[in-house]
């Protein structure tokens, strides 16, 4: 079953009247376009902006014209100021748990490399995988958890 985008964006109020707000969305939406097409075997048939913070993070759901089985029809991309990725919408039918999917993932990895642990069965974070980046990692998952999540949840969708 698909996501239902009929009420995104949620938990927030976008600016339309703001120009800087509106092109750094756009920006995020043009980052999460290349970076999904870049590993997608399916050509994108549009992306929805289920939730955003211009040039901090937006996730998008993608949807694809003509994907190779039903369950790969679309994907949740998120891009900004962190490592994008891109998942399945399975067992994530909406923003705030696609958020917290996010930075479980993101934290695996992170917490993987801290320990110096094997990082082939981890999301392929497109970083050198250092301590320094790792520490980061963490710090905008914990501001992605303590800020943004609440946001996503404050949706009567989510």
């Amino acid at each position: 079953m698909l996501v239902d985008a009929s009420r995104f964006p949620v938990g927030l109020n976008i600016d339309y009247d703001s120009h800087e707000e509106i092109e750094g969305l756009w920006a995020l939406q043009a980052e999460a376009r290349d970076f999904v097409e870049r590993d997608s075997h399916a050509p994108i048939l549009n992306l929805v902006l289920a939730f955003g913070v211009a040039s901090i993070l937006a996730l998008f759901l993608v949807r694809f014209e003509r994907p190779r089985k039903p369950e790969d029809a679309e994907r949740w991309a998120v891009v900004g100021d962190l490592p994008p990725m891109h998942f399945e919408t399975d067992d994530t039918p909406t923003p705030a748990l696609a958020l917290r999917l996010y930075c479980a993932i993101a934290q695996d990895w992170a917490d993987n490399v801290l320990e110096g642990r094997d990082l082939s069965e981890s999301y392929p974070i497109e970083v050198a995988p250092t301590r320094e980046h790792a520490e980061m990692l963490l710090s905008r998952i914990d501001f992605i958890r303590r800020e943004l999540i609440p946001l996503a949840e404050a949706s009567p969708h989510s």
